[in-house]
């Protein structure tokens, strides 16, 4: 029997073990790892991700959909949100076949989003659905009529070392050499500054013609990084590695991209 490595993340102690003792009941879900910290979690998916996700919403300081944002797209895992009531997401998820469990949570939900989850993974269809979950989120954010997810069409400034970056009514002016890493989801980019994840609409062609060459590689199919910001890398098994970036974060190198550690170490 083929296990689904699963991780649950939720601020509340009662929730988390609530849920464990309910997927307890399924013997081919594999609790790996519990996190009431999103910000531990997300060190932990960099590190090792699981095959399954169960992710609360609202959580202090990081919200489950920042979560979604700062993990490497390429190596997201299968994910079902974990929510109380809230129309607007119901209603993106919904539209964009996006799973979610309610709290309280109800049993025959959660064995549908394990069956979902068991039906994706036997047809591989595990790869990133970060752009399933950004448009996701711009349908609540339309729904809502708030700014928080209002991601427009962005580019570069007149400075050409700036990138423009609008959130509504704010506009970023991110220097190139600020970003430690880019993430691409389809028609989004992520663009990772420090502790802060910016997103913008545009594809990895567009904006990977404007990037200097000399600081920026490809180091898996939709994941970019600014070779001055590593700080150093782990051997993984099949030829593939680690980055280490400043905040904790790794970022794996898929072996079509293995030649990127010499260009870091040279």
């Amino acid at each position: 029997m083929v296990k689904l490595s699963t991780m649950l993340i939720d601020d509340e102690p009662l929730a988390l073990k609530l849920l464990n003792s309910m997927l307890a009941e399924y013997p081919d879900i594999e609790v790996v790892a519990q996190c009431r910290s999103p910000k531990e979690a997300v060190k932990k998916i960099q590190f090792r991700p699981p095959d399954l996700l169960f992710l609360d919403i609202h959580m202090p300081v990081l919200s489950g959909f920042d979560v979604v944002k700062k993990l490497q797209a390429d190596v997201l895992p299968m994910i079902v949100f974990v929510t109380a009531y809230d129309k607007y997401a119901l209603q993106a998820f919904d539209l964009h076949a996006v799973d979610y469990i309610l709290k309280p949570i109800d049993p025959d939900r959660l064995s549908l989003a394990v069956e979902r989850a068991r039906q994706r993974y036997q047809v591989k269809d595990v790869a990133s659905g970060k752009s399933i979950l950004l448009n996701a989120l711009a349908t609540i954010n339309d729904g809502a009529q708030q700014q928080t997810y209002n991601f427009e069409f962005d580019g570069i400034s007149g400075n050409p070392n700036k990138l423009v970056i609008r959130d509504g009514a704010h506009t970023d002016l991110v220097q190139f050499d600020d970003i430690d890493w880019i993430d691409a989801a389809g028609d989004y980019m992520c663009i990772h500054v420090g502790p802060k994840t910016h997103v913008m609409r545009s594809t990895m062609k567009e904006l990977a013609g404007k990037l200097p060459a000399n600081k920026f590689s490809r180091i898996h199919r939709s994941t970019i990084v600014n070779v001055t910001k590593v700080q150093g890398f782990e051997s993984l098994a099949r030829g593939e590695s680690l980055l280490l970036l400043p905040n904790n974060v790794s970022l794996k190198v898929s072996r079509n991209f293995r030649e990127v550690t010499k260009k870091i170490t040279a």
